[in-house]
């Protein structure tokens, strides 16, 4: 069995995220992708914008939601 990938620590720390495009992500699945606008010093939430008319949104760490860069 192999062992998991390790967790980036931009995955842990969402402010080093800023600015970057990313794979919003609940239970391993990608919900979709956007830029990350701001995140609270902690990295609790972040502001994520989506592309076209889509808007943005508060994500919380404490809903389960995992941010990953985009490479």
């Amino acid at each position: 069995m192999t062992a998991p990938a390790p967790v980036p620590d931009t995955a842990r720390d969402w402010q080093q995220l800023i600015g970057s495009r990313v794979e919003l992500r609940l239970d391993g699945r990608v919900v979709r992708t956007g830029e990350v606008e701001d995140a609270t010093h902690d990295s609790a939430v972040m502001w994520l914008r989506f592309d076209g008319n889509h808007g943005r949104q508060l994500v919380s760490k404490a809903d389960g939601y995992e941010v990953l860069p985009v490479s």
